[in-house]
């Protein structure tokens, strides 16, 4: 089960990978555009209201909810069963997300009103942003069906495709911001609405890519509306806690911008800027494994196997960890050098925006393992069918990051913004973690332990290569011209990889030896029939 835990892990980390790569592609051109100007703060709340709904009732609860429920349909029951429970619930999520997407657009003020209420101190900032917010709006209505597609896939142990829907948001709102935007006008406030459009196209376009694989397993919508189907009883039961869970998670978020609508302007893009690139290893490799083990974790739960649960979860520990931190120590280390090469052009300058977003980055990083944990561990509550714990530990960490939020912003501004979810995302994880070793005995075994020594030592050498590689690389080459940027980034970053590989080999990684082992069984020519 590792060996397959490993290999759909990585199909998803792949797509993952090209879809966060088309994300970074994606940011520069919104960086080169927008900038940390008024402009851009407004598309990232308006695109982000949609977004929290769509955490609501697509990739957030209603996923929880379904894998497991539909994954037991698949092993009791028999396929013409689980289309049923399919039909109903597509139905359904259909109505409620009409009637949201027609509310959002008609309240969009007042929405706007109370996540960003600092905009009303900067003339047309909060009208600019109530118009983005009603184009892009129907995004949730696609969006939310693409996820409940990509749980019905993964149920079915299909992870390329869903993982690699993301990109066509990504590609989306590149070709927008060249074709559309200019024809908007020359400022950053009219080339905005190109952006808008984007979103709303790219959000069609991940719910069409997974259309033929849904087809292909045999989907034929026919519209079935039964409130007392056992399967949709049973699915919305578990969506309550799970609903109130991503409202604590959304709750955070809203703080994080309503204190950062009252900093100084360019704030929210600027964390925004950061959190994305700390979502860069974290969507390519945590998530793929907690997306990863879900199926599997839930098919355990439902045959009582808890042995093979255990199994299953210290694995994908182990490869969280693995990734994730040298991954937090290349953060901290190449935060600037990455920003100057990935965002520095256009309206984003190196006096104003460049400081802002390494700052964010940097403290974002510090809670880049804690996040990835999070993503392995909860998915062990929701095969357990328990998606209320996962909520009260949640609640105990937004109320510890709003208070932060209010201390530490006094001090570091934007940065104790980020700072403070990095903190409480740690609280997070602790509180998980001893509660699963009450029940399960979910404890930190040899395993792990072993596992963790190896990659600390590995990183610890390879943080020491980076950051002499790193100040040869400034005194050397200009960062004021783009080859010498590049030249500071890559060859500290190329030499980091490769001495944290090459030491976590002659140590003798498993998790290192798995990977490797993988990677030259894709490389190996398949033979031809004789």
């Amino acid at each position: 089960m590792s060996k397959q835990t490993t290999r759909s892990a990585g199909q998803i980390a792949f797509a993952t990978l090209i879809s966060r790569i088309l994300g970074l592609c994606r940011d520069m051109v919104k960086a080169y555009f927008l900038g940390t100007s008024m402009a851009a703060d407004a598309f990232t709340v308006a695109f982000r209201i949609p977004s929290m709904l769509r955490q609501l009732l697509g990739e957030g609860a209603l996923s929880a909810a379904f894998v497991p429920t539909y994954t037991e349909y698949l092993t009791r029951h028999n396929r013409d069963a689980a289309w049923k429970l399919v039909n109903n619930v597509i139905t359904l999520l259909m109505g409620v997300l009409l009637t949201l997407t027609a509310a959002g657009v008609i309240f969009s003020p007042q929405f706007v009103q109370i996540i960003a209420r600092g905009f009303d101190l900067i003339p047309g900032k909060l009208t600019l942003t109530v118009t983005l917010t009603r184009i892009l709006f129907p995004y949730i209505f696609f969006v939310s069906l693409a996820a409940l597609a990509m749980g019905i896939l993964n149920s079915h142990r299909q992870f390329f495709i869903p993982a690699l829907a993301p990109v066509m948001l990504n590609i989306s709102l590149i070709l927008s911001a060249f074709v559309l935007s200019p024809l908007f006008g020359d400022t950053p406030e009219q080339q905005v609405f190109g952006f808008a459009i984007g979103g709303l196209i790219g959000g069609m376009g991940q719910l069409a890519i997974q259309l033929p694989a849904l087809f292909k397993l045999g989907l034929r919508y026919r519209p079935q509306f039964n409130w007392r189907h056992p399967g949709v009883v049973r699915i919305v039961k578990l969506m309550i806690p799970g609903l109130f869970g991503i409202a604590i998670y959304e709750i955070n978020l809203f703080a994080d911008t309503f204190l950062a609508s009252l900093l100084e302007d360019g704030s929210i893009a600027a964390l925004e800027y950061g959190n994305r690139l700390v979502q860069l290893p974290l969507g390519a490799f945590a998530t793929a494994i907690g997306t990863a083990i879900l199926p599997a974790l839930s098919e355990h739960a439902a045959h009582h196997n808890v042995t093979e649960l255990k199994k299953t979860f210290s694995h994908a520990i182990r490869l969280i960890l693995l990734i994730l931190i040298p991954a937090t120590v290349g953060l901290i280390l190449l935060a600037d050098p990455m920003i100057r090469v990935l965002l520095q052009r256009g309206a984003f300058d190196a006096s104003r925006s460049l400081p802002m977003t390494t700052g964010a980055l940097t403290f974002y990083a510090f809670g880049l393992c804690s996040y990835g944990l999070v993503k392995g561990i909860v998915p062990v509550f929701y095969a357990m069918k328990d998606t209320q714990t996962p909520v009260k530990t949640a609640a105990v960490a937004m109320l510890t990051n709003i208070t932060l939020n209010i201390i530490l912003m006094r001090y570091l501004q934007l940065r104790g913004l980020a700072l403070a979810t990095a903190l409480s995302a740690t609280l997070n994880v602790v509180l998980l973690w001893l509660i699963l070793n009450h029940r399960l005995g979910l404890k930190v075994n040899r395993e792990i332990g072993v596992s963790v020594i190896k990659t600390l030592v590995a990183t610890a050498i390879m943080g020491g290569i980076c950051w002499i590689s790193l100040q040869g690389c400034y005194a050397v080459f200009p960062t004021s011209i783009l080859w010498g940027r590049l030249l500071v980034l890559f060859i500290p970053l190329i030499l980091s990889l490769i001495s944290f590989v090459g030491i976590a080999h002659l140590m003798r990684h498993n998790e290192i030896h798995e990977i490797i082992h993988l990677i030259r069984q894709k490389r190996k020519p398949v033979p031809s029939p004789k």
